[in-house]
């Protein structure tokens, strides 16, 4: 079974993950910052590893051996221009540095439909093939940062790189937008475990979502790399209209792609739904 590294061990994402990557064997070196707890790790496949994500040797050495590394650690909304640009971008570099002079092959990096947040739902360029960055916020920016940072390290230094741009996760969907837009935590496994054995090469951007029939993006992007997700939100749909009637948005950003949504301050300066 092969040795997986997590950034951001701690977050919401890392801790979905965890229990599914477990169950198929696979032995998981958790990363999270110093003095941040990582929940109830089980020695039998696990181990915890302290270290800044902007710390390149550190994280290095925590790499060593693993078979892929997955980057989720960032800021996941928005935040002053120097916090994202210390956490995500500088974090995100020293992350592709570490696994490079680990000898680690393959990373999976979380990207975010905020890198694409100001192209239509429903235009062609969602839903055939994969937009060019269109960020929405300086957390957008970051991501399509991210995505940049995939594409050098796969170039120069011959790793295959997924950037995910993820789109709405959590255990079921929330309102109506997730209702096109969700990713579920087991489709999120499939997407790490088609990162760890897929034949491709090089660098592929492709959308973090399940299977919904209401999807507004292209999944053919993620199957060229071996990720084909089985969850449908339509399962859930009557639900989430019945406690939300409302129309979802225009944008593939949402809320973040709003006039009002304030730059470089946390959530748009609005409390988070």
């Amino acid at each position: 079974m092969a040795l997986l590294a997590l950034t951001g061990a701690s977050g919401r994402i890392a801790t979905a993950l965890r229990p599914r990557l477990r169950a198929t064997g696979h032995r998981l070196v958790l990363c999270d910052a110093p003095g941040v707890t990582v929940a109830e790790p089980d020695p039998t496949f696990e181990r915890t590893v302290a270290c800044d994500v902007r710390d390149v040797e550190g994280q290095a050495e925590a790499f060593a051996g693993a078979d892929l590394v997955v980057h989720l650690a960032a800021y996941a909304d928005e935040r002053s221009w120097p916090d994202i640009l210390s956490v995500n971008i500088d974090g995100t570099r020293a992350v592709c540095e570490a696994a490079r002079l680990a000898g680690v092959g393959r990373l999976l990096l979380a990207s975010s439909v905020h890198a694409a947040g100001y192209v239509p739902v429903g235009s062609p360029l969602a839903t055939d093939g994969m937009p060019l960055p269109a960020p929405d916020t300086y957390y957008g920016v970051s991501k399509a940062a991210l995505e940049a940072l995939g594409a050098l390290y796969a170039g120069r230094f011959g790793m295959t790189v997924v950037s995910a741009r993820i789109m709405n996760f959590d255990d079921s969907p929330g309102g109506p937008r997730s209702l096109q837009a969700w990713l579920s935590p087991d489709d999120m496994a499939r997407l790490v475990l088609a990162t760890l054995t897929t034949d491709a090469t090089g660098h592929h951007v492709v959308w973090g979502v399940s299977r919904n029939t209401r999807r507004s993006v292209d999944l053919r992007p993620g199957l060229a790399v071996g990720f084909d997700p089985q969850d449908d939100a339509e399962a859930y749909a009557c639900g989430v209209q019945e406690r939300d009637p409302s129309l979802p948005p225009k944008l593939l950003g949402g809320a973040f792609a709003d006039p009002g949504y304030r730059l470089g301050v946390p959530h748009g300066g609005t409390q988070p739904g």
